[in-house]
């Protein structure tokens, strides 16, 4: 009897599905989908928090499967009793590159591999004035997205490609508005609302404004990041980079 368990119990493992979607592209599509239909509960940064009652995706350990092909069945099935649906509808492929994505998210770098310095990085970061729009571990600005944990979310090269082209991939979140009123007069900010007949943006000053779009002449979608490209050396690049990849939550 007990042969014939471990017998079984060996082939069940043995048809495990294999990932195929391990791709940097893979984890890119990943992350589109998980900000398409995750964020909700999960958080943007996929940490849960305040706003989403979703758990923390973010520490490499999940509740519910300890697998790849665990984490594709709880995508794919949903967790019954709990607000977790899931995507039934989904291509399987979809689903992979979601998994894939969220194995990203616990990858901690080392950071003495990097040819940076985060001492270094963090005056950059002040000198460039970052903390007016960015938020880390709760000071700075709401104009852009908290870095609290960018480290985790994203790796060193990709970090450094946000630096250089920072219009490359904007999200939805941080689009922003050109409102022109009836006498002309231009007001813009971070969309934070819209229906038919109402806007709400966050401007400049992080004041909240909303507009009846029936009294505006025209609401133009600005779709660049408002992050500007600065002109850093390599080094302060480097430095930059570093200390971006040192942010990593509370134990950053």
């Amino acid at each position: 009897m007990l042969l014939l368990f471990v017998v079984f119990a060996t082939s069940a493992a043995a048809e495990e599905p294999e990932n195929l979607y391990t791709s940097a592209v893979d984890v890119r599509m990943g992350q589109r989908q998980f900000q398409s239909k995750c964020t909700s509960c999960h958080g943007v940064d996929a940490a849960g928090g305040e706003e989403a009652d979703g758990p923390d995706l973010t520490t490499g350990r999940f509740r519910h499967a300890s697998t790849d092909a665990g984490l594709f069945r709880v995508i794919r099935d949903g967790i019954e009793g709990t607000s977790m649906r899931g995507l039934r509808r989904a291509r399987d492929q979809v689903i992979w590159q979601l998994v894939t994505y969220l194995r990203t998210l616990s990858g901690a770098v080392d950071l003495a591999s990097l040819p940076g310095s985060p001492e270094a990085g963090l005056a950059v970061f002040e000198r460039l004035d970052c903390g007016r729009c960015h938020m880390v571990r709760g000071r700075g600005g709401r104009l852009g997205p908290d870095l609290s944990r960018v480290g985790e979310r994203r790796d060193p090269d990709e970090l450094a490609e946000d630096l250089a082209t920072p219009d490359a991939e904007v999200l939805p979140r941080w689009w922003t508005v050109r409102v022109t009123h009836a006498d002309g007069t231009v007001v813009e900010g971070l969309r934070m609302g819209e229906d038919t007949f109402n806007l709400r943006i966050m401007d400049g000053e992080e004041r909240l404004l909303a507009f009846a779009k029936a009294t505006v002449r025209s609401a133009e979608r600005i779709l660049e990041s408002t992050m500007p490209a600065e002109t850093l050396s390599d080094a302060e690049r480097d430095d930059l980079v570093a200390y971006l990849s040192s942010l990593r939550g509370s134990d950053s």
